[in-house]
């Protein structure tokens, strides 16, 4: 019996094919993202004056080590999914009522007709500065700021619907204080606690004032940018400023 020849594959397109299988799934595939931060970095100026020492009581100090030992305001933690609960407690503890024999930041309340005799004061510097011969337009800059911020205030009022407006100390920050050999998995833990915290607190708030939540507003501002919901935000952030400083790494 004849032997049967084997035909012959044509193998000229594989090539092709193969490379457009790449193609397919270099466009399909999705990457996993370093899990990251970021920050707007203030500028280094030079200080003329000594900073006023910070109590404290304005201190919610987040510590980790190069053996990932977590330490909240002087105390061992050993579970970080508690540091938000911490920072929810550093804000609320003396929310509505100051308490001086703890150690928590002490809150401040302005009324209507405070806001509105700084702000004519904060309008009359400002055009006093700006009217002052070689005046440094930083300066100039700094007063209009002022005024910004107490415009911000009137408007944070008059949306908090109560007779006063509360603020947490403006020394009240987190501070962020982790070594080099701290696991970056750690690191990260505690920048989302953090953003957790303030989060949980704002929503409360909006659903408490505006009856709907911090999500929804900042996912509707984030379409359209309308004023109302700008204010919204501003009064919320007021409420529960997000001040964090970031120590620089050590050994």
């Amino acid at each position: 019996m004849a032997k049967r020849e084997i035909p012959e594959v044509n193998a000229g397109s594989m090539a092709d094919i193969a490379f457009l299988l790449l193609i397919f799934f270099l466009v399909t595939t999705t990457m996993d993202k370093d899990q990251a931060y970021i920050r707007s970095i203030p500028k280094n100026i030079e200080v003329t004056t000594p900073p006023v020492p910070v109590q404290e009581r304005d201190i919610c100090a987040i510590q980790a080590n190069s053996k990932n030992q977590l330490m909240i305001r002087g105390r061992l933690m050993s579970d970080p999914e508690l540091i938000s609960d911490e920072i929810v407690k550093f804000f609320r503890t003396n929310e509505k009522q100051n308490d001086p024999t703890n150690d928590f930041p002490m809150y401040s309340r302005i009324s209507m007709s405070e806001i509105d005799a700084l702000l004519n004061q904060a309008i009359k510097e400002a055009e006093e500065t700006e009217a002052t011969p070689n005046a440094m337009e930083e300066i100039i800059d700094f007063k209009y700021r002022q005024v910004a911020e107490w415009e911000k205030k009137k408007s944070a009022l008059k949306l908090y619907g109560k007779n006063k407006l509360p603020e947490i100390s403006v020394q009240a920050h987190i501070r962020i204080d982790v070594q080099k050999g701290t696991e970056y998995g750690l690191f990260a833990k505690i920048q989302s606690e953090v953003e957790e915290a303030f989060f949980e607190l704002r929503d409360d708030a909006a659903k408490s004032i505006f009856n709907e939540s911090y999500a929804k507003i900042k996912g509707r501002y984030a379409m359209d940018e309308s004023k109302p919901d700008k204010e919204k935000l501003a009064l919320l952030k007021i409420l529960y400023p997000d001040r964090i400083i970031e120590v620089t790494p050590k050994q």
